[in-house]
């Protein structure tokens, strides 16, 4: 499987809220940095939990895909978030940088822009 793949089934896992599945797609020493994190997530079981946490926040979060670029096992995935804030409906960009080793997302930097 190609890193753009490996990437594009842990969002569809994500998607589809299959936590097995995402679990499945990361490294067990996977590396998840994210704006208003101030550590980073360290390991598979701790970044499903934070999508789990995040998820239960904002039952309604979507990701839709605008672009995927992939380069010697770097993926670039280009999107935006969508979900319903306590001021109603929030759009918020999102670029993450994700490097795939050994078949598996091992590191996923996300960078948000201002919510919309």
């Amino acid at each position: 499987m190609s890193a753009a793949e490996v990437v594009t089934s842990a969002l569809d896992a994500l998607r589809g809220r299959d936590w097995e599945g995402f679990a499945r797609c990361l490294h067990p020493d996977v590396v998840h940095r994210t704006p208003g994190v101030p550590e980073p997530i360290l390991g598979r079981d701790a970044f499903v939990a934070l999508s789990q946490q995040a998820v239960a926040r904002t039952p309604d979060v979507t990701f839709e895909l605008e672009r995927i670029v992939s380069e010697h096992g770097t993926v670039v995935v280009i999107g935006e978030w969508t979900f319903t804030g306590p001021a109603g409906k929030v759009r918020q960009p999102s670029v993450s940088v994700v490097d795939v080793r050994d078949g598996l997302i091992w590191r996923d930097l996300e960078y948000l822009g201002l919510q919309m």
